[in-house]
């Protein structure tokens, strides 16, 4: 119902069981408590019916109730329906806690229902608050839960599952439909960790759980000092400070910030990358990689594996040791 993961995320996520040669370009910039509102980019409309970020964050909180007649209206801005009575329904809304809205009781024809005032966006949490909605909701008009028989009806394939209905007709209280489905979200939690692309704040980290630990980079016999440390990105690739790297290897490097190109000159050999493009050229030829150049912390990172390579050197990975050892 709710990944909390990025499109670029979601991809490796579902690329586990597909193995598709599947390349994710990291966003600058991007760390995983912003919301839409912190990237200060304007807001498009996605469709008709979501025309600002009131009706993206109400989406889920109001529009779970398929088949149920407890619906959103408003452009997902209020939810309800026949026979809730609107105070009652904002006053369970309002005492169960749920952070970063009130809900305003607000009749609309025949129709019982509350209208979302959010005010912290950063708290609120669309499905958690959908789902007591929907529970307060049953509690008060008792409404019919679709079930799916020979075909799967919507209101299953919203929730991902038949269990949330079967919930709901047993009369649980929102507390205990939560504490049922906890477990499950905690385990997919769990499972998602390795296709995690982006930390938090301080921690931002193009990398998955897999990257626990100092890693070291030794060049000739040699350890590489960096001033930014070496990570593992979403492509299971170790990214390295560019000039560090570069310089270890005896070559040299000249980098465009027009272009946000690199090139690497080193004897006979001539590499030229690209900020975000998978693709490198070795000596006028066009290689694939699977993964890109990045910057990060205003370092530029590489994938050592590559650069290392295209240079004619043997590159060794030892997952033991958590180092690499160039020759």
């Amino acid at each position: 119902m709710s990944h909390g993961m990025t499109a670029g995320e979601l991809a490796l996520f579902f690329n586990r069981k597909i193995g598709a040669d599947l390349v994710v370009v990291p966003m600058e910039g991007y760390t995983r408590e912003m919301i839409f509102q912190d990237t200060g980019l304007p807001w498009v409309q996605t469709s008709p019916n979501i025309p600002d970020l009131d009706s993206v964050f109400g989406y889920m909180a109001t529009g779970l109730g398929e088949g149920t007649g407890v619906h959103q209206a408003d452009q997902f801005k209020w939810i309800g329906g026949k026979g809730i009575d609107s105070q009652e329904f904002a006053d369970l809304l309002n005492q169960a806690g749920l952070p970063g809205v009130v809900f305003i009781p607000e009749n609309r024809g025949q129709e019982g229902g509350v209208r979302l005032k959010i005010q912290d966006y950063h708290a609120f949490n669309p499905a958690r608050t959908g789902i007591y909605a929907l529970a307060y909701a049953r509690s008060l008009n008792n409404f019919a839960v679709p079930k799916s028989g020979q075909t799967v009806v919507m209101f299953d394939k919203i929730m991902g599952t038949d269990k949330i209905g079967q919930y709901l007709e047993a009369g649980l209280l929102p507390r205990q439909i939560e504490a049922n489905y906890t477990p499950a979200l905690n385990q997919f939690k769990k499972e998602r960790e390795d296709y995690l692309i982006y930390g938090t704040g301080d921690d931002q980290r193009t990398e998955s759980k897999k990257t626990d630990g100092q890693i070291t980079v030794l060049a000739g016999g040699n350890m590489v000092a960096f001033d930014s440390a070496p990570y593992i990105d979403g492509n299971n690739r170790l990214m390295v400070p560019l000039r560090a790297i570069v310089e270890a290897l005896g070559a040299d490097v000249h980098w465009n910030p027009a272009a946000r190109s690199i090139t690497i000159l080193k004897g006979d050999t001539t590499l030229f990358f690209r900020i975000n493009d998978p693709a490198a050229v070795v000596n006028g030829k066009t290689k694939k990689m699977d993964t890109s150049p990045v910057i990060r912390n205003d370092r530029t990172m590489i994938p050592v594996r590559y650069v290392g390579e295209y240079l004619g050197a043997t590159v060794h990975w030892d997952q033991e040791a958590r180092s690499v050892t160039i020759d």
